[in-house]
């Protein structure tokens, strides 16, 4: 005969089931505590379409999987990738230029080392619509971000400038 008690039990043995199934599935798209995300490069010659970039895959750790792709979009195009024709702004050069990345009312705010001195390219016209691309790309893959806003050691006055563009206003969506 079922009891309540017994209901009771069955109910929390089945519950203790599935949160210990979810807890052993790894994330969506990762295997083995690793999550596979995208960073965006060009491939070919860039031409007129400055902001054209293609998915590259790369595996991170969660939980910080933002933090862990744009570390892997600064590192750059892999040396196969590069023998595919991908590119873009980023290289071992760049690798290191990763300070912070936080997420607030959907704002990724995403700091950097000052590489204006790596690529001073990047401040052309299309340079920075390349390099805007990438970024921006790689930084609203993610369903908790709509937008992306990037410093120089925590001033966008530097990077912005640098790009010739206005710095975003703080926290408007």
């Amino acid at each position: 005969m079922l009891t309540l008690a017994n209901a009771f039990r069955a109910t929390s043995l089945v519950a203790a089931a599935i949160v210990a199934l979810l807890a052993a599935t790894p994330p969506a798209g990762g295997t083995g505590g690793v999550v596979t995300v995208k960073i965006f490069a060009p491939r070919g010659s860039v031409g007129t379409r400055c902001d054209r970039v293609y998915p590259l895959t790369r595996s991170v750790r969660p939980p910080a999987v933002l933090t862990g792709a744009i570390r892997t979009l600064l590192a750059g195009p892999t040396m196969a990738e590069r023998r595919r024709g991908y590119g873009g702004w980023f290289s071992a050069r760049t690798a290191g230029a990763f300070r912070s990345a936080r997420v607030a009312d959907g704002v990724a705010y995403v700091d950097f080392a000052d590489f204006r001195r790596v690529i001073p390219n990047a401040s052309s016209s299309c340079g920075s619509t390349l390099l805007l691309a990438q970024l921006n790309r790689t930084a609203t893959q993610f369903p908790t971000v709509r937008r992306a806003v990037y410093s120089f050691s925590g001033s966008r006055r530097a990077f912005y400038e640098w790009l010739q563009l206005s710095p975003p206003r703080a926290a408007t969506s």
